[in-house]
């Protein structure tokens, strides 16, 4: 990582990659990809640099909202931390939580050695989770250390590299749980500390350290509460109404697609003619479930895999398109 970057410098990184192709390294399961940063998701990383807010990303499902924070880190040079809610999830997991399975094995072996004095101190098995390590990396690796905690966010982030550039972290999908999700991290992102009453002591932000940049996306699967709303910076990403022309729906469909395939691998015919057999179904589609850029993408990287000139292409588009739809009556 580079030296740390003042607050300007990021802006600046920021605003001169407007409407350019952001190379994104393959991470975890996400491949290589690539992103078009928009003017408006640009002024919104800004808006929630520069007031310290987390940016919550709202919008339909696959029109590009977690690769902005993957956009976000390589903008920031800095590395990124992720965590995907499911239904069943709570802000507790976020931040620590305890290891019983770990407690009841060494309570069954010191039941067998006849020494309890690990199993009696609740401190040796709280386990970090992906928030505290972004708020205070070195604390969050010494507690892993003093539980033997298997979690650690990402295999090549370190606590040196996180203490250069600070990291983003994205919590993904945050409407997919209930309310109190939400509501428990109302005071996390206000104040970006938290306690943890087994320690004694709270988490706080690492003085050596930038604040993490916070990410957070919701497919508007539900409501989210008002007071966390009122804790971020709100970018909505949609689609534009408009299917032709220069601001329109197939321009906006082909410009993403030429951001991963150049002329000759991927013809401008065949990027528009994907763009409106998207955009037709996409007419149909019921309003909670509608194809879009993802199923746009997925159609030319099939494409792609398959090879051929044009004509080829056109064929193999024809004989594939219905099955990148999404409307009832595909």
């Amino acid at each position: 990582m580079n030296a740390i970057l003042s607050t300007s410098e990021k802006c600046s990184a920021i605003e001169k990659h407007i409407n350019e192709n952001i190379p994104l390294a393959a991470q975890g399961a996400c491949p290589a990809s690539h992103y078009v940063l928009e003017k408006k998701s640009a002024y919104a990383l800004i808006a929630a640099l520069t007031s310290g807010r987390p940016l919550l990303v709202q919008g339909e499902p696959g029109i590009g909202k977690s690769e902005l924070a993957r956009a976000a880190a390589y903008l920031l040079d800095s590395p990124l931390l992720s965590s995907v809610v499911k239904p069943d999830s709570t802000y507790q997991e976020l931040l620590w939580d305890m290891d019983y399975t770990k407690r009841l094995a060494d309570a069954q072996l010191a039941a067998i050695e006849g020494s309890s004095a690990k199993v009696t101190d609740t401190k040796n098995y709280i386990a970090p989770g992906v928030l505290w390590y972004a708020i205070n990396w070195a604390s969050a690796e010494q507690q892993a250390k003093r539980c033997s905690s298997n979690f650690q966010p990402a295999s090549d982030i370190s606590a040196d590299n996180v203490k250069t550039a600070g990291c983003v972290l994205l919590i993904d999908e945050v409407d997919k749980s209930d309310i109190s999700f939400a509501n428990g991290l109302l005071e996390v992102l206000a104040n970006q500390q938290f306690s943890v009453p087994p320690l004694g002591n709270p988490v706080t932000l690492a003085t050596t350290s930038p604040p993490p940049f916070i990410m957070l996306t919701s497919n508007n699967t539900r409501q989210l509460p008002a007071a966390f709303l009122r804790r971020c910076v709100v970018l909505t990403l949609s689609m534009p109404t408009d299917d032709r022309g220069p601001e329109g729906a197939e321009s906006y469909l082909v410009a993403r697609g030429r951001a991963h395939y150049d002329q000759v691998k991927m013809p401008l015919k065949i990027l528009q003619s994907a763009a409106q057999r998207i955009l037709q179904d996409r007419a149909s589609c019921e309003e909670s479930s509608k194809t879009g850029v993802a199923e746009y993408l997925d159609l030319l990287h099939a494409l792609d895999a398959l090879g051929g000139d044009l004509e080829m292409k056109l064929e193999w588009l024809e004989k594939l398109q219905e099955f990148f739809y999404k409307s009832p009556a595909a």
